[in-house]
C-alpha cells in the first residue's frame, strides 16, 4: 500500500459583517491545521496562464500551497505515483511532504500562491534535477 504524499487541508473561515476571515495556525484542533511551525512564508504572484513555476523537491521540507486568489493546477509525482489536484479556494491548502516533486501551471488571471514552509531556505534543501529525483526515491526506497 502506498503512503499518501499530499493532503489537503481545509482552513477555518468565518464571513464577517466586513468581510472574511481565513486563519493559518500551527495545531491539529479544529481551529489550527497548519500541522508544523512555520519558518518560511513565500508569495508567488504576476504568472501568466502559460507559466510553469516549481519544477523541484525537496529532502526535509512541508509546504503548503493556498491559491489566496485565482487558481492552477498543480503536478505532484513521487516516482511512483502522480496526481493532479486544482487549487481555487483561499480556505484549501495542498499539504506537500518531502520527495514529492511538483509543478504549477494553468495559472488564472490575478493568482497570488501563498506557500507556507516549515524550513528556512537552504538551496541544499532543493532537488532541482528530476533524474536526481528519481535516483534519490530509489536509493532511499520512498513511497
Amino acid at each position: 500500500m502506498t503512503s499518501p504524499f499530499y493532503q489537503l487541508i481545509t482552513f477555518p473561515s468565518s464571513d464577517t459583517k466586513n468581510g472574511t476571515l481565513t486563519m493559518f495556525q500551527r495545531g491539529n484542533s479544529e481551529g489550527s491545521k497548519v500541522p508544523f511551525d512555520i519558518k518560511k512564508v513565500l508569495v508567488t504572484r504576476g504568472m501568466s496562464g502559460k507559466d510553469v513555476r516549481g519544477g523541484h523537491t525537496h529532502h526535509k521540507t512541508q509546504q503548503i500551497l493556498i491559491c489566496i486568489s485565482g487558481g492552477c493546477t498543480v503536478n505532484l509525482d513521487n516516482g511512483k505515483e502522480r496526481a493532479q489536484i486544482k487549487l481555487g479556494k483561499p480556505t484549501e491548502g495542498l499539504l506537500l511532504y518531502p520527495y514529492v516533486w511538483h509543478t504549477m501551471q494553468d495559472f488564472e488571471d490575478n493568482t497570488i500562491l501563498l506557500i507556507l514552509a516549515d524550513t528556512e531556505y537552504d538551496e541544499k534543501e532543493y532537488i532541482r534535477d528530476y533524474d536526481e529525483f528519481m535516483k534519490n526515491v530509489t536509493e532511499k526506497n520512498l513511497w
